[in-house]
């Protein structure tokens, strides 16, 4: 827009340029229409005389025919000429009235001429040049504004254009600074706000409100976190006293069944602690960690349950693992899951192996009945469960598994297996 302001400005300027030059020439005209009439008198036998200054007379005399004056009757007949050939196809165009006239070419003039004719007492006075003279002085001047003018023009542009983009730049620096704090606001960095420092006095409002919205968030987030942790430690206890009474009655069908579902109570209570502490605060992943050390404390602590479900556990290890950034605490929670959720559901005899992959990959496989293609990215969000699954799962295992996986920018995904069970990866891209 800027250079389309400056061509129209050149345009305007050079077109104002042309129409001034042609009203000089018009100018030009009426002054020497004026100082022939001042010159002119009438004689004693009523013929016209001309008593033109010597430099006036000489001007008209050394353009050789490009610019004559005339003096004709009221028949349109030269009586005084500077010129009279000329003179004589000028004379059958002068007007009725004052004013500009045009006089067609003709074979001395080929390209016109532009006249001016007055009337003094009984006489028409006109003045006519060449329409080159006005074109030579247009041309002139356009030669003079494109050689200088158009030139210094350019120049004006280019700063100007050099000048807005430096200020722009400079001027939207802070809000480039606000838009990459934005980028980095997510749920881990709740304290995180835009930098309200240096910006333009008309973005101020904007970025204070979005902090103030970040506030207002921080603290509804807070406050969920905090319900959430709060409820799951509160049923801790009477959880606990149940478990212990039922340990306390005698053994039957119910009484199993009882215990059956306070441990699913008493799994989904750790779950949903394991959850608001992932949520409640960001996680260290600047930690160098072996993920062979996570697989054997990760088995270790699962090895009693498999033993109570009749299941086989087998750690594999390929080559070239390489070692991760990450938390370890964070990483046992989540192979700890897979393997959990392998355990329940592989049948007993079976085999649950956890295989180490490169470059960093932890692989958990089982016999069991497997993830239907429509349900493997179900089971990874909060309390989704697949049809096949049993009245045990919380529904929260995996989608704590998803959040650590992304927090250490990793990922993890349910396939099948030849031969029937799940197969789970959990891709770390995290590299020490």
């Amino acid at each position: 827009m800027l250079v389309l302001a400056i061509g129209l400005a050149a345009a305007s300027v050079g077109w104002r340029a042309i129409v001034t030059a042609r009203g000089l020439d018009d100018a030009t005209l009426q002054a020497q229409v004026a100082a022939v009439a001042g010159a002119l008198a009438t004689a004693p036998d009523g013929s016209p005389r001309l008593a033109l200054p010597p430099e006036m007379a000489a001007a008209f005399q050394a353009v050789g025919g490009s610019s004559v004056f005339v003096i004709a009757d009221a028949a349109r007949r030269p009586l005084l000429s500077s010129d009279p050939a000329v003179a004589a196809q000028l004379a059958p165009y002068l007007p009725e009235r004052d004013g500009l006239f045009r006089v067609p070419a003709f074979p001395r003039h080929p390209e016109g001429m532009l006249a001016y004719a007055v009337y003094s007492g009984q006489w028409r006075v006109a003045v006519a040049q060449t329409r080159e003279q006005s074109e030579a002085l247009v041309s002139s001047l356009l030669d003079e504004f494109f050689t200088t003018g158009l030139v210094l023009l350019a120049l004006i542009g280019a700063a100007s254009i050099l000048i807005g983009v430096v200020t722009v730049r400079n001027g939207l620096g802070p809000l480039r600074l606000a838009s990459a704090a934005a980028a980095q606001v997510e749920p881990a960095r709740p304290g995180l706000r835009l930098p309200e420092a240096g910006l333009p006095g008309e973005a101020v409002p904007l970025v204070a409100a979005v902090n103030q919205a970040l506030a207002r968030l921080e603290a509804a987030l807070g406050a969920q976190r905090r319900l959430v942790g709060d409820a799951a430690h509160t049923l801790r206890t009477p959880l606990a006293i149940l478990t212990a009474r039922l340990d306390s009655l005698p053994e039957a069908p119910e009484t199993a069944a009882l215990r059956r579902d306070a441990d699913r109570m008493a799994r989904l209570i750790e779950q949903m602690l394991q959850m608001a502490r992932l949520d409640g605060m960001p996680l260290d992943v600047s930690q160098p960690v072996d993920l062979h050390v996570i697989a054997v404390e990760a088995i270790s602590a699962l090895a009693p349950l498999a033993v109570r479900h009749g299941v086989q556990l087998a750690l594999s290890e390929q080559t070239n693992i390489r070692p991760v950034t990450g938390n370890h605490a964070a990483l046992v929670i989540a192979l700890t899951n897979l393997v959990e959720n392998a355990l329940t559901h592989a049948p007993a005899g079976s085999l649950v192996e956890v295989i180490l992959e490169p470059p960093a990959r932890i692989s958990v496989l089982d016999r069991g009945p497997g993830v239907p293609e429509a349900e493997r990215s179900l089971i990874f969000e909060r309390f989704g469960r697949g049809q096949a699954s049993d009245s045990t799962g919380a529904g929260l295992g995996l989608a704590i598994v998803t959040g650590i996986a992304a927090t250490h920018r990793g990922s993890v995904r349910a396939t099948g297996r030849d031969g029937g069970g799940a197969a789970f990866a959990l891709d770390l891209g995290t590299f020490a």
